[in-house]
């Protein structure tokens, strides 16, 4: 697979709530080249331990047949798709691992050149202490839930994120480093529900959260949903000023992704307006007062942008 080919393909599987990953299927080691979030919460396997590394170190089983449908397209070589469980951490001791669906992807010529597989089953504990079964829906919203996620983007829900808020704020006013927030609200996105429906709702959220952690640029920023139709990012030793140049890279990047919206105000496609604010913490204070300051900015319609700075 190409290099913008492999950019492409991760970008789509990220963007998918349901876990899953690529192997590369031109040598027989089936080295992992791509896992998504969704699969990386499942089974407790980080990106970094999966990628480069053959498929056999996860799996749960042996290869197996493939299926009548996909059995007349391979060669005599290529007749079993790899193993089709991937152990889990979250789950040791009591089953064999999540289920996975594979499916080959061809080159121009015919050939095989990737793996793809998505999660289909996944072990859950019920009330009795069994194992029961989750399908495609539901195991992406219990996992989401689990590790304190937003089940639509993936991203932090808002009740992890008000506690990185505390934590980051205690932390910053015993360094005495600067603290900053900035809250995007994607703009006239209850017109966007009315024209395109729920389901185009999420994948526009999706995009944007994905845009959203695209523009991040240091691993400690913390990103997550805030509200139905608003992301709050938090920006630690960051003053207002530096944050607002954070927040107008995120505004340019969702604008970058041309997203037709019909109703729009000013122009043809979705963008976001943000609200910025940016304090040095004192531990006595409520760390609130930033996502309130940040918020204040965002009153009014029409207003495309604002920040706060207070000491």
């Amino acid at each position: 697979m190409r290099k913008n080919e492999l950019q492409i393909s991760a970008q789509i599987l990220d963007l998918n709530p349901v876990g899953g990953l690529l192997l590369d299927a031109r040598k027989p080691e089936l080295r992992v080249i791509c896992v998504n979030h969704a699969l990386v919460e499942l089974t407790g396997f980080s990106a970094a331990e999966m990628i480069g590394q053959p498929w056999h170190h996860f799996s749960a089983g042996d290869c197996a047949p493939v299926t009548e449908t996909v059995q007349d397209t391979l060669s005599s070589a290529e007749q079993k798709v790899p193993a089709s469980r991937i152990l889990s951490r979250h789950h040791q001791g009591g089953n064999d691992g999540v289920q996975l669906k594979f499916t080959p992807v061809y080159d121009a010529k015919g050939k095989l050149n990737v793996w793809y597989a998505v999660i289909v089953e996944v072990p859950a504990a019920g009330p009795s202490g069994l194992h029961a079964t989750l399908g495609l829906g539901e195991q992406s919203s219990v996992t989401r839930k689990r590790a304190g996620r937003d089940t639509v983007t993936g991203l932090l829900d808002r009740e992890s994120f008000l506690a990185a808020l505390r934590r980051e704020w205690l932390q910053s006013a015993l360094e005495q480093r600067e603290l900053s927030t900035v809250i995007i609200r994607v703009d006239c996105f209850s017109d966007y529900l009315d024209v395109f429906g729920k389901h185009a709702g999420d994948a526009c959220l999706r995009k944007i959260g994905h845009a959203m952690n695209g523009s991040l640029r240091r691993s400690g920023d913390i990103s997550a949903r805030f509200d139905d139709d608003s992301f709050v990012v938090l920006l630690a030793d960051t003053n207002a000023l530096n944050a607002e140049l954070v927040a107008n890279r995120i505004s340019e990047k969702v604008r970058g992704l041309a997203m037709h919206h019909p109703r729009a105000r000013l122009t043809r496609f979705l963008t976001v307006s943000y609200g910025v604010a940016g304090a040095l913490p004192d531990w006595q204070e409520s760390p609130e007062r930033l996502l309130d300051e940040a918020q204040s900015k965002l009153a009014g319609s029409g207003r495309r942008r604002g920040s706060a700075l207070s000491a």
